[in-house]
């Protein structure tokens, strides 16, 4: 499923040019080899996006990328392609591998890169000339070459790559509001894809409807730009050892991600190839992992298109909306404050199974602190945004159990929300056509259900553990009164 192996992801897109809100795509007929759907629509459910590709799970594709790596340059492997249960193929040990041994060694000749040759030079010299940044231009160079088919020296590789992977970058708006409507992740996806598209707009409307020979849009469209950013979000690695180098490593990006394994790609200078260090031993038959990095379930969902067992994932989080009430008379004077520090009037944070960070508190006291306390407000939203410099935890206890209310009616709004999807998601109507699409949007709906019960998991050791602030605090209020009256009457 997932087939990608990292030492530092990009959440979002950072493109230079300008979005666009709107894109339309007219029919279009194509030869067959270069067959691409372009249509977008919200309700669609994206199917052989592009022609390109294999499917997910297929063993062959990859057999042959081996072989091709094998004569191209890579050294003998001590493992190798298999179907495996995490992943649905994988690198699996095909001899005894050792703790702390080293793997892979891809040769840079191997690796794709900003700097990598294109099989048309003149394309890839446009794109430089115009200074576009590292994401779009790998995007577009893999479209390029991958048009090309067995033209292209990376053919076995791009024969090796999904050609539809089950990221959220492929999921429709329906999907994402069927199954996702609990979970902030759904806001994520949605920037996503809008980040993608806005790309893909202002590469078109810069640079390809100015040279249509070089970027003709029955390649050069939404859907292979969706699949390419797809590719990129899953398996890009930045190198620290090359100058933090972002790259695409064939082979090595076959490794499935294990959260408890805490081992990433990076290039060894002495062999002058790509490796990472296994942390732990492997026995013939056995998959290896790798890490893609510390990401909470719904980070994996939205690049890899898979969820971690409940409680399997010592990293995951859920983020918690909290917002500031419009009928507070303060709310305009509070909002001003929090778009000086970058927040805004409804801001998430994220929650693990240990705790919640400071930030969270010190927006939850801004929220319920009255008007007499205006001498405070911009210190609790510097403190909201982690930009401050005092040192000294945030405590205003006159509000505390103000906050940790305010924090709890939020936690427990969110968790009625994952309630009433997961009571309604045995019910959900998978009424299609095909048994292609059945399965798919079975496979959708277990992962959404998959996400929610981790997420929700997560709420109520939240909601747990305030209700016992709440309560002890409470109940300490309570003995101070009664203590307070019993020296009243006694002194009466």
């Amino acid at each position: 499923m997932a087939e990608a192996s990292t030492v530092t992801f990009f959440s979002t897109l950072l493109p230079s040019f300008r979005p666009h809100a709107h894109v339309s795509h007219r029919p279009l007929t194509l030869p067959r080899k270069l067959q691409v759907r372009c249509s977008v629509s919200a309700g669609a459910t994206p199917q052989n996006a592009v022609a390109w590709g294999c499917e997910i799970e297929s063993l062959e594709s990859a057999s042959a990328l081996q072989r091709w790596l094998s004569k191209s340059g890579l050294p003998p492997q001590k493992m190798g392609i298999d179907r495996v249960e995490v992943g649905e193929r994988g690198l699996v040990a095909l001899k005894s591998i050792r703790k702390g041994e080293k793997l892979l060694f891809v040769p840079p000749s191997l690796v794709i890169t900003p700097n990598s040759e294109w099989s048309h030079p003149e394309t890839g010299e446009v794109l430089k000339r115009n200074s576009v940044p590292d994401w779009p231009l790998l995007a577009t160079y893999l479209i390029s070459e991958a048009s090309l088919m067995e033209s292209s020296r990376w053919s076995n590789y791009i024969s090796a790559l999904p050609r539809q992977p089950y990221s959220l970058l492929y999921w429709s708006q329906a999907e994402l509001d069927l199954y996702l409507e609990a979970s902030q992740i759904r806001e994520r996806a949605i920037e996503r894809i809008n980040n993608v598209i806005g790309t893909y707009n202002d590469l078109r409307l810069r640079i390809f409807s100015k040279y249509p020979d070089l970027f003709p849009e029955e390649v050069f469209n939404i859907e292979s730009f969706k699949w390419s950013f797809g590719i990129l979000f899953s398996r890009l690695v930045r190198l620290p050892s090359m100058d933090g180098q972002v790259a695409l490593v064939p082979w090595a990006d076959m490794l499935n991600h294990s959260c408890e394994v805490e081992t990433f790609l990076d290039y060894d200078k002495q062999s002058k190839g790509i490796v990472f260090t296994t942390d732990r031993p492997y026995q013939p038959g056995e998959q290896v992992f790798i890490s893609y990095g510390k990401k909470s379930n719904g980070e994996l969902l939205l690049s890899y298109g898979f969820v971690p067992k409940e409680g399997g994932n010592p990293s995951d989080s859920v983020e918690l909306s909290l917002s500031l009430k419009k009928s507070d008379a303060s709310y305009k004077e509070k909002l001003v404050l929090l778009k000086k520090y970058g927040l805004s009037a409804s801001q998430c944070f994220p929650i693990q199974i240990t705790g919640w960070p400071l930030e969270l508190l010190a927006y939850a006291y801004l929220a319920v602190s009255p008007s007499s306390m205006r001498e405070n407000f911009e210190e609790m939203a510097a403190a909201a945004s982690n930009n401050t410099t005092s040192k000294k935890d945030l405590r205003y206890p006159e509000i505390e159990e103000q906050a940790l209310q305010f924090i709890l009616d939020s936690c427990e709004a969110s968790i009625s929300k994952y309630n009433k999807f997961l009571q309604a998601s045995g019910s959900l109507d998978l009424d299609v056509t095909s048994p292609k699409q059945l399965n798919r949007r079975l496979f959708l709906k277990q992962l959404a259900v998959d996400l929610s019960n981790s997420e929700r998991r997560i709420l109520f050791r939240a909601q747990y553990i305030l209700r016992r602030k709440l309560r002890d605090m409470r109940a300490g209020e309570l003995r101070a009164l009664t203590i307070f009256n019993g020296f009243r009457k006694f002194f009466q």
